[in-house]
């Protein structure tokens, strides 16, 4: 069971409806500053926990100035029938319907005040009300207490750009590496180390003798009764001191890191570390049968926000290669400005959605819309150029490939020489502006995408000006154009065979 889309509407600084597509596994959200990258994973809190839980009170959440009313909707799909047999799901059957061969249930929360008709009687529902769509009525209804279940579809596990590494390594049996200790606690009840700690503990606390601790409790439980019989009446006291359970004793851990420098608790490390370590705990949290051992099979969302922040270039590679592990059996949701989260991008197994501008002038496109070497499958250097405007040799070089691909096509293969290239560009436009120098007596007018293509391949040659950024920058947009327009080109014929 995962979630495969989730709409927007009139949510922060999404003015009407927005959806997003999303895959049972790894979900990159990638693009500018500002542009709602976040606001996906805020929304699907919103939803799923209600608007307490929401990383930001309503006033935030809420789309300032907007026509309407703020809303979320959500799509499950999965094995939602195996989900029905469990009792405390049974009251979702009648929300399931089918689509395009898939099982979907369909759950939307808005801060409309709204009157729902349901089995004849009018019910209110506003933003505490999850609503489930109903297929045969054809309106999103609320039913008593489904609620608390919606709950507890999904373990949701998020970590915020915002959010201190500490956050993440705390010992509370709501907090990962809590649930992680919990777990082996449980296991651990069930070992002899456990049975003499009983023991021990029967004997310290629980057996009365000269100098025991019992001794002196009950001694001060009969001072107690004779003060209190003499004001309320007669009654007896007996002090308890039974074995702890897990939470008393994780109240008492710490975590030290011995890096060479000398042990030191982890709360003294620099953010980097503090950070790698919770991102690491998060990861074997996802791994680890902590999940079922909580009493759960809720399936786990795991959402990162800018999970590389503090962390080196090679530690983010070593993650994105984690996270594809972990999103082969779990949905995770990845937003990020690191070219090198984004390497790790499998077009068959991934998702990526690209938010580039703000507001009206947003756009928002799946990597299944793109793709210039063969449609959603863009490369590494594509998603950098869309998403963060960044011009890399490697992206230059795809491109003037594709070029001399496309005439090598036409020429049945033959190849196809610089100086053909250059006469097919010059012909699709673009000026021969620059001299390049191949030796002392020899220099030739070429158009800027091959001047820079033989800048990078040849950056032995010191007769001619470096390449700018500006000119990788305008060399880039001009072979995207044209490339663009080869594509165009083949889909046409493509449409006139058929």
């Amino acid at each position: 069971m995962y979630i495969r889309s989730v709409t927007v509407e009139n949510v922060k600084s999404f003015r009407g409806k927005q959806r997003f597509d999303l895959g049972r596994g790894v979900n990159y959200f990638v693009g500018d500053n500002n542009s709602g990258k976040s606001t996906v994973m805020e929304a699907l809190i919103f939803l799923f926990e209600g608007s307490s839980a929401a990383k930001n009170p309503p006033e935030k959440f809420y789309s300032t100035g907007a026509t309407g009313p703020t809303r979320v909707e959500v799509e499950i799909t999965g094995d939602l029938g195996e989900l029905v047999t469990q009792d405390k799901f049974k009251r979702f059957a009648d929300f399931i319907f089918d689509d395009d061969g898939q099982q979907v249930l369909r759950l939307d929360r808005s801060s409309e005040e709204r009157t729902v008709e349901q089995g004849g009687k009018p019910k209110q529902v506003n933003v505490k009300a999850v609503c489930f769509w109903h297929p045969d009525r054809k309106q999103f209804e609320n039913v008593t207490g489904i609620d608390a279940s919606v709950k507890s579809l999904f373990d949701f596990e998020a970590v915020w750009a915002d959010a201190q590494p500490g956050d993440h390594i705390d010992f509370a049996n709501t907090k990962t590496l809590g649930r992680l200790l919990d777990s082996a606690f449980k296991r651990f009840v069930t070992t002899p180390q456990w049975e003499a700690l009983k023991t021990a503990h029967e004997t310290a606390f629980s057996s009365e003798g000269e100098g025991s601790f019992l001794t002196e409790a009950q001694e001060l439980a009969g001072k107690i009764k004779g003060l209190v019989d003499e004001q309320y009446g007669a009654a007896s006291y007996r002090f308890d001191f039974g074995l702890p359970d897990s939470t008393v004793f994780m109240k008492q851990g710490r975590l030290h890191v011995d890096d060479g420098s000398g042990e030191t608790p982890v709360d003294g490390k620099g953010s980097g570390m503090q950070r790698a370590i919770a991102l690491g705990f998060i990861q074997l949290y996802a791994r680890s049968s902590a999940l079922l051992d909580a009493g759960s099979h809720a399936p786990l969302v795991l959402m990162l926000d800018e999970p590389e922040t503090w962390l080196h270039p090679n530690a983010q590679l070593k993650l994105g290669e984690a996270l594809s592990k972990i999103g082969e059996h779990e949905q995770v949701f990845i937003v990020t400005h690191s070219p090198y989260l984004i390497r790790k991008f499998d077009a068959g197994s991934h998702r990526l959605t690209v938010l580039a501008g703000t507001g009206a002038s947003r756009r928002v496109n799946a990597h299944t819309e793109f793709g210039l070497f063969g449609a959603g499958e863009p490369t590494w250097g594509e998603i950098n150029y869309r998403a963060f405007g960044i011009c890399s040799n490697d992206f230059h070089n795809e491109l003037f490939g594709r070029v001399q691909w496309h005439m090598e096509l036409g020429r049945d293969g033959a190849f196809a020489s610089e100086k053909a290239i250059d006469e097919f560009l010059f012909l699709k436009g673009l000026p021969r502006a620059k001299d390049w120098t191949r030796h002392e007596r020899q220099t030739d007018k070429r158009t800027l995408p091959v001047f820079v293509r033989n800048s990078i391949h040849h950056p032995e040659n010191n007769r001619n000006a470096p390449v700018s950024d500006a000119e990788l920058l305008e060399a880039t947009e001009q072979l995207v154009r044209i490339v663009e327009g080869l594509e165009n080109e083949r889909e046409a014929e493509l449409e006139s065979v058929e």
